[in-house]
């Protein structure tokens, strides 16, 4: 069975709150401790190892930037050229993510089978460790 996330802001996260997620969220959290610049801080929500630690390592590749008009009280970007300019940012570490071989851009069959592998090997691998 395959569950996919389709709305998980993973770059979001990792450009505008300036997170690596490729560190464990204890991590994480450690490094925005006293941080007062968003809400949230210190309170991470995921990382690509908890990820594959988990049954979720399926997610479809967000890309979000609002433009926001001058009277618009929502948070975003004032220009639209802005907001597109930040969509890319956020393609390009999918890009170098996938180049780190953290992640796996499905494109076809053949793509799809090697990323049911991979989990199966991860899944293994976690079994075992947790079996020791």
């Amino acid at each position: 069975m395959l569950i996919f996330d389709a709305h998980l802001d993973l770059s979001m996260n990792a450009l505008e709150w300036n997170r690596d997620l490729t560190r464990p969220i204890p991590e994480i959290r450690e490094r925005e401790k006293g941080l007062t610049d968003k809400k949230d801080r210190a309170r991470g929500t995921v990382s690509l190892p908890e990820m594959r630690r988990g049954v979720s390592v399926s997610v479809s590749r967000t890309q979000i930037a609002r433009y926001v008009k001058q009277d618009n009280p929502l948070p975003g970007w004032h220009s639209p050229e802005q907001a597109w300019a930040q969509t890319q940012g956020q393609l390009a570490w999918y890009r170098a993510m996938e180049e780190r071989g953290e992640m796996l851009q499905i494109k076809d069959t053949a793509t799809l089978e090697k990323h049911q592998a991979l989990g199966r090997k991860i899944r293994l691998k976690t079994l075992q460790l947790v079996m020791c």
